[in-house]
């Protein structure tokens, strides 16, 4: 009978000592019980259905059964945790760039008179330190044709540094030359041809021919690209200036030219030009 007792609690003793191990606790095995010792150690020995099952549960991180729903959750919670930590984190919306603030600007605008007064339509205002680093256009290549013995156009504005092209439009030869600041003379142009010259000093060149001397055309060089020819009327307006103080300065053809300061300050401000000889 008692051999029957010590079997029956043998029995019952290996699937609790198996539960505990998976829960993460050692069975209870004691020194006067050397039965369960062996049965321990059986235990841990695989049988062939958990040898096959052992791939899968490496792959999937949950140990071989008897496992209880606790250890399972347990488990699947630990692999997941990796995946999570590993989210990139959204960017904030302070980290994001701020566009640049745009520069304050405002218009200068007025009028220029002259004597005689029908030279007041080829005014030109320009600001003698208009700034560098923001300038309205790039320096552009100015065309200026000798065409049925005159210069067109009659008043032309480039900027230090452009490139001038002098193209003769008539059936016969040309000569470009001129007296004032830097002094050049092209030589004479042949029927389709072209000669260019690169100013580098500011200044109005009066533009000349030694073949006719009925010629007469003016080139007015300016500092900076901020410029603006005046209309029929003499009205200027020179637009999109950013603030700042600048000097402004009023031409026209046989006149004397005329400077002024003007403080730009986000609205208009307004100038006028009395010139004469």
């Amino acid at each position: 009978m008692k051999r029957i007792l010590a079997l029956l609690l043998l029995a019952a003793a290996g699937p609790l000592a198996s539960l505990s191990a998976c829960e993460g606790e050692p069975p209870a095995v004691s020194p006067e019980n050397p039965t369960a010792a062996s049965a321990e150690v059986t235990s841990a020995t695989p049988t062939p259905t958990e040898q096959a099952s052992a791939p899968a549960a490496a792959a999937t991180g949950c140990p071989p059964p008897p496992c209880s729903p606790a250890t399972v959750a347990a488990v699947a919670s630990v692999s997941a945790a990796p995946a999570a930590s590993a989210a990139p984190e959204a960017p904030s919306a302070s980290s994001a760039t701020a566009p640049p603030e745009p520069i304050p600007r405002g218009n200068i605008v007025g009028t220029v008179t002259t004597v005689p007064a029908s030279l007041k339509g080829q005014a030109v205002v320009y600001l003698e330190d208009g700034p560098l680093e923001d300038q309205p256009a790039r320096l552009q290549t100015i065309t200026i044709s000798n065409r049925q013995m005159n210069f067109i156009p009659y008043i032309s504005v480039a900027a230090v540094g452009a490139k001038v092209v002098f193209a003769n439009e008539d059936p016969f030869p040309h000569n470009v030359f001129s007296p004032d600041n830097e002094k050049f003379n092209l030589g004479n142009i042949p029927q389709n041809g072209a000669h260019t010259h690169v100013f580098k000093t500011p200044g109005a060149y009066s533009l000349l021919c030694n073949l006719h001397p009925g010629m007469l055309g003016y080139l007015l060089v300016t500092p900076s690209t901020w410029h603006v020819r005046a209309d029929g009327k003499g009205h200027f307006d020179m637009k999109h200036v950013p603030n700042g103080m600048y000097k402004a300065t009023g031409w026209a053809p046989r006149q004397t030219p005329v400077t002024q300061t003007v403080t730009v300050a986000n609205g208009d401000v307004t100038l006028t030009f009395d010139l004469h000889r």
